[in-house]
């Protein structure tokens, strides 16, 4: 199935509408499809060629954006690569896929231009992008996706949140995840705006939803903990997703009564990112659901793993039967709503019981001297595995352990309760804000 360039669509129809918004400036549609046919046509006289895959390792900004559509104009493959990877990760992350060339600032992307013709339509069946898994559970790995992926993505987020001609999504996560990606391109699909920010900084996101008119915000559970701190207005945009694991109740809570619409998502890189996500409607009745599965998305429940099919998926992650596995594990209650309870590998066998470390760590969250949490398990002559909390106090004050276990010990099952509580300064995580559970090991 062929469809027309969204960008050059969009420069049709509301060519005077803001495409992109950066802290060094901002672009409307018209301006950017022009910047991305001239690209195209720089980089065609650098030998990008239909097929070709580029590896864009720029700091987010209107070049990035602008390389982006550029490259869909060639056919070509983008390869979105952490700007902070040295030679050697950037190596391993690549593989075997030689790139035919590596964009590291606006000077890769200068040059004269090819006179050659562009591509007007997107073939949905073709690859346009190589993003790498996030690697909680390992290395990484590059998830191909093709245009169909990422527009049937967009359209599952906007049956489901609704799209306003002025809406203004803030894309503060990393553009080398899929979290990132998806908001630059839905955006282009929908005529909005994307705000796009530098990474994570709690003052300038804090500015941006009181100053930039932001109604949509995508985060991670440490950074709406960090703007709830902070005082920022949260209740301003219509819609904070919240994704990259189970969010404890207590935050959600908190946020919902200080008039915030949090809606938790759940989403994969295999799965063009949005699997499921809590409609704005359910915030309450629902609280720390991550909702129903998104329109032409199909989640099941198989031994307790999570497994999604649909036109999201990227083709080569499914299994013989179909099927996408997760390695999540979840339940859906009877109203169709997604419970996400963690990874599969992360269940902790002690005495011959089960333990899912999401459950210990809401609880260990919810007191007052914890700031974060994760809880693991490690080998034991008696128990097979031990439970092990790993804190981050709330302040300067140590936590006391004797109330810690007391303060488990009131919520959980004896065997639920960790035997040991261990301070850090902080919880390694990547940079989307997943926790790295394997490093505490």
């Amino acid at each position: 199935m062929l469809l027309d360039n969204w960008l050059a669509q969009r420069a049709e129809t509301c060519p005077d509408r803001i495409a992109v918004a950066t802290a060094d400036g901002s672009i409307d549609y018209a301006a950017l499809e022009a910047e991305a046919t001239s690209l195209a046509r720089r980089l065609a006289a650098k030998g990008v060629r239909r097929d070709s895959t580029v590896a864009i390792s720029m700091q987010p900004g209107i070049d990035y954006v602008a390389a982006m559509h550029a490259l869909m104009k060639l056919g070509a493959t983008a390869f979105p690569l952490d700007p902070r990877l040295s030679p050697d990760e950037r190596a391993a992350a690549l593989g075997a896929q030689i790139p035919a060339l590596v964009v590291e600032s606006a000077d890769d992307l200068a040059g004269h231009e090819a006179d050659l013709p562009l591509l007007g339509e997107l073939d949905l069946d073709a690859p346009f992008t190589k993003v790498l898994t996030s690697g909680t559970s390992g290395s990484a790995r590059a998830i191909e996706h093709s245009y169909g992926n990422h527009l049937w993505s967009a359209v599952g987020s906007a049956f489901n949140l609704g799209v306003d001609p002025g809406d203004r999504w803030l894309c503060c996560v990393p553009l080398f995840h899929v979290s990132g990606v998806s908001i630059l391109l839905r955006s282009a699909i929908y005529g909005t705006t994307a705000v796009v920010h530098d990474g994570f900084d709690l003052d300038r996101v804090a500015e941006s939803l009181e100053e930039d008119g932001i109604t949509i915000v995508s985060l991670v559970t440490t950074m709406l903990t960090r703007l709830i701190d902070a005082g920022a207005a949260i209740e301003r945009p219509r819609a904070i997703l919240v994704g990259g694991g189970p969010v404890p109740d207590e935050i959600i809570e908190e946020a919902l009564g200080l008039g915030a619409t949090v809606v938790q998502t759940y989403g994969l890189t295999e799965a063009s990112s949005q699997v499921t996500t809590l409609a704005p409607e359910d915030s309450h009745r629902k609280r720390g659901s991550a909702g129903r599965p998104l329109l032409t998305t199909h989640v099941r429940i198989q031994d307790g793993e999570i497994l999604v099919q649909g036109p999201t998926v990227a083709p080569a992650s499914l299994a013989d039967d179909g099927w996408l596995h997760t390695g999540d594990s979840g339940h859906i209650d009877p109203d169709g709503f997604l419970w996400v309870e963690g990874r599969l590998d992360d269940v902790i066998v002690t005495g011959g019981e089960n333990v899912a470390p999401a459950e210990v760590e809401e609880v260990l969250s919810a007191h007052p001297d914890v700031l974060e949490a994760a809880v693991i398990g490690r080998p034991d002559p008696d128990w097979q595995n031990a439970v092990v909390a790993v804190l981050v106090a709330n302040g300067a004050a140590e936590p006391d352990r004797d109330s810690l276990r007391s303060w488990c010990s009131a919520r959980l099952a004896p065997y639920k309760v960790p035997k040991r509580f261990e301070l850090v300064a902080e919880l390694p995580r990547t940079a989307s804000g997943k926790l790295r559970r394997g490093e505490l090991r």
